[in-house]
């Protein structure tokens, strides 16, 4: 069985953590704004509610975060009127949301990190279906055969052209491989 905390206002990364810790198999997340900014840096954001009430589930249960920047506030979100443009901060361009799954399974989302490369795209759509959701610090998508971080290894996203990859360790070093 999984049990849901109750993680509003709670650090992504935390927030996240702390759900798989308990059990949580699907954690995704998506910006409760209406600029749809990815999430880079999963320490730079903090949740606002959450698709689940804090219970026991199965574990198969899929628990979602809707996420501001820290700085920002839950209950007046940017709007895409105010002129902050969807670009910029820790959010990055384009694109929304990511997932984060345990036990071998997809996962997606930002974290914290030194890395960089990778080809830009542009993304859209929901949190499971856009492309490259897990960017370098520059924003850009990975591909194939370039380093990923330590806090990335055990997680899949698509590169620009939307082929699945994963973070491992392979040729002596975390890689993105198909």
């Amino acid at each position: 069985m999984a049990t849901v905390g109750d993680y509003a206002g709670w650090n992504l990364r935390k927030a996240v953590a702390d759900a798989r810790g308990h059990h949580v198999k699907s954690v995704s997340y998506k910006d409760a704004s209406e600029l749809g900014r990815s999430v880079v840096h999963t320490t730079n954001w903090k949740v606002c509610s959450q698709s689940l009430s804090a219970g026991t589930y199965s574990t198969a249960t899929r628990l979602t975060f809707k996420i501001v920047e820290a700085d920002e506030s839950c209950a007046n979100p940017p709007r895409a009127s105010s002129g902050s443009g969807g670009s910029g901060g820790s959010g990055g361009s384009g694109g929304s949301g990511g997932t984060s799954t345990s036990g071998g399974s997809s996962s997606s989302g930002g974290s914290s990190g030194g890395s960089s490369g990778g080809s830009t795209a542009t993304s859209g759509g929901d949190s499971t279906t856009q492309v490259c959701s897990i960017r370098s610090n520059a924003g850009n998508c990975y591909r194939a055969g370039q380093f990923c971080r330590k806090a990335d290894v055990g997680a899949t996203t698509t590169d620009a052209a939307g082929r699945r990859i994963t973070c491992g360790y392979q040729s002596s070093a975390n890689r993105w491989h198909y």
